[in-house]
């Protein structure tokens, strides 16, 4: 998530500098030193030992193999679907290559999207978790479903339950209610009825997670954990597309818990 960090905290005018030059396609960034960075953004190598501090690196190579990978993917993203319309389902074939095409492109954008500090986290709140209630409303009531269902399979929580809708009453009397967790799904846009449920839950205290994009900013501020999927943006398939990687997030949450269950 280093690019991602990159176009969302506070930079001064010799690290935009810096940025600029580094995520431009064309600057080969690989075998440069700190020295060789800070001379060809017109900066400083003062400024771009600043800049991988900021981000929470150690130094600076590990900043520039991080952004290395986190570049050929991007690129990779943008080069899986060149020149191939979206809407190309004229035929079998079509509409197989375009879909396996749209999974691909789907998993590579929501996984530069993932924190693996939040991830843990998750993984390890919903395990220690008295009980689980998970939220989804329509479309987003498939996948929500699906997530109860595996949790309830790994047996880390004994209370794991899907909640369709907003139910007042059992927010207000739930017992032991510090140690329980919620996770909302939103796919499709902002949804009146979830951020009701989101502020419900808020007020009583409760560790709220989002399964979300990340331009859903006022669920995402009620929330004290946020997963986002990758925004593709395309006609008439775009809730597809939140659906392969909303799913994808629980399958990936499914595993952490495995493998934690395991060891």
């Amino acid at each position: 998530m280093i690019i991602e960090q990159l176009r969302n905290i506070y930079l001064t005018d010799s690290e935009k500098q810096i940025v600029e030059y580094i995520l431009d396609k064309k600057n080969n960034i690989e075998n440069l030193t700190s020295t060789e960075l800070g001379n060809k953004s017109y900066s400083s190598q003062s400024t771009v030992i600043r800049l991988y501090k900021k981000l929470g690196l150690n130094n600076y190579r590990e900043f520039m193999t991080k952004l290395a990978i986190e570049k050929k993917e991007y690129r990779r993203a943008e080069d899986i679907l060149n020149g191939l319309p979206f809407q190309k389902f004229a035929s079998y074939e079509d509409t197989k290559n375009t879909v396996i095409q749209l999974y691909e492109k789907i998993l590579i954008e929501t996984n530069l999207l993932i924190d693996q500090n939040t991830m843990i986290r998750i993984s390890n709140r919903l395990m220690s978790a008295s009980s689980i209630d998970i939220y989804g409303i329509g479309i987003s009531g498939n996948v929500a479903e699906q997530m109860a269902f595996k949790l309830q399979s790994t047996g880390c929580c004994s209370n794991c339950s899907y909640q369709n809708g907003l139910n007042y009453y059992y927010i207000q009397n739930m017992n032991n209610y510090q140690s329980n967790v919620s996770v909302l799904f939103s796919l499709t846009g902002s949804n009146e009825t979830m951020l009701n449920i989101a502020k419900i839950l808020k007020e009583k205290g409760i560790y709220t997670i989002s399964i979300t994009a990340k331009t859903e900013t006022e669920l995402i501020q009620l929330c004290q954990e946020n997963l986002f999927f990758g925004n593709l943006d395309y006609q008439n398939i775009d809730v597809m597309c939140s659906i392969f990687a909303a799913e994808y997030l629980v399958n990936f949450i499914y595993s952490l818990i495995i493998s934690k269950r395991q060891s």
